[in-house]
């Protein structure tokens, strides 16, 4: 059952979004003051705890008052949870803390084909492209994206939107804003990918399952 301390948050930020004022605030915003994205989120991962089962009411339910904010709340916070299930604990320290504050905006690519990497010696080239990715909505973004490097299963990395390379093309010339929830195309041309910013390997997907689950009514296009 959703706590009343969450759905009063939910409901009231809701409310406000309706407002002259806070109508100039971004869908992420808005998500960011209904206090989902730290639900489920360990506390020493700087979340608050809280059962999943929380997280799919919450998630319900912005799904029927704000279904721009719904959407992007599972493109945020399925990018919060690669890093809580990554064991690449650096990689969590250092963006955790902007994903969860909204401070930094993430998307995920769970579909399409993945990037292909080139290897340089000293790291690798990365290229490829998808399409129709929610939560573009500013400049700082990170990317959680499929790579195939050489002839492995294909690994999971995390990309920052000011990487050389890397282009957001919204649709048909709009702007962020004008796109709602942020959907926009990404195009990767020779970026460059240090193992500093690798996320996972193939079993992301899976680990993901349990959010993803709870998420579902905010990306119904998605099935985990």
């Amino acid at each position: 059952m959703l706590t009343e301390h969450l759905r009063h948050r939910i409901d009231d930020a809701s409310t406000r979004s309706l407002s002259r004022v806070d109508s100039k605030k971004s869908p992420l915003q808005r998500v960011v003051e209904t206090g989902l994205l730290h639900c489920g989120v360990p506390a020493h991962f700087g979340g608050n705890g809280g059962a999943l089962d929380d997280l799919a009411a919450g998630a319900r339910t912005l799904r029927h008052t704000d279904a721009a904010a719904a959407r992007v709340l599972w493109a945020q916070r399925l990018a919060i949870e690669t890093l809580v299930q990554s064991r690449n604990v650096c990689l969590g320290e250092l963006w955790l803390p902007d994903l969860l504050t909204g401070v930094r905006a993430g998307t995920l690519a769970l579909w399409g084909v993945p990037l292909t990497g080139f290897d340089t010696g000293r790291g690798w080239l990365l290229a490829g492209r998808f399409d129709r990715l929610p939560n573009l909505l500013g400049e700082d973004f990170s990317l959680v994206a499929p790579v195939r490097l050489g002839d492995e299963a294909h690994h999971w990395v995390l990309l920052r939107s000011e990487e050389d390379g890397l282009s957001i093309e919204h649709p048909e010339g709009s702007s962020p804003a004008a796109s709602g929830e942020g959907l926009a195309s990404l195009r990767l041309h020779q970026v460059f990918f240090r193992e500093d910013e690798w996320l996972s390997g193939p079993e992301l997907p899976e680990r993901l399952g349990p959010v993803a689950t709870a998420l579902a009514a905010c990306h119904p296009e998605y099935t985990p």
